[in-house]
């Protein structure tokens, strides 16, 4: 079960290809730079294969930021024990959080395809959002 794991792991290193950031698509750059300015860019990629039109970008804190061809993020994951810049989060969001759920903090927030959104806590809740950002109920 390791060898497949690792197998995996190795076929996904492969779907990508290190680029310069300043080959990022220039929404991905825009949002770097409002977010994370303070914060060094370790790695930049761009997927190949089935993960093409997706770029990747690892932070030097070890928060990590998927954008589609757009520069549209996809999926930010903050470094452990951190959290997403809270500018970085829907306005409709935060008010959820502040009247809901006070004092927690996104770490980890991703868009799926048919335009709904999770935002995972620091703790541990996961909450679901539609693409007008009103919560939802996961199927």
């Amino acid at each position: 079960m390791a060898l497949v794991a690792i197998t995996g792991a190795t076929a996904l290193a492969q779907d990508k290809q290190s680029i310069d950031v300043a080959k990022l698509p220039n929404l991905a750059q825009s949002n770097l730079k409002a977010y994370y300015a303070d914060v060094e860019v370790t790695e930049a990629a761009i997927g190949t294969g089935k993960l093409k039109n997706e770029y990747y970008v690892t932070l030097a804190n070890g928060t990590r930021l998927t954008f589609d061809k757009h520069g549209q993020w996809t999926e930010v994951v903050a470094n452990e024990g951190g959290e997403i810049p809270t500018r970085m989060v829907n306005g409709r969001v935060q008010m959820y959080l502040g009247k809901n759920h006070p004092g927690a903090k996104v770490v980890r927030m991703k868009k799926d395809k048919k335009s709904n959104y999770e935002f995972d806590l620091d703790d541990g809740k996961n909450l679901y959002f539609n693409e007008q950002f009103a919560p939802i109920t996961p199927k």
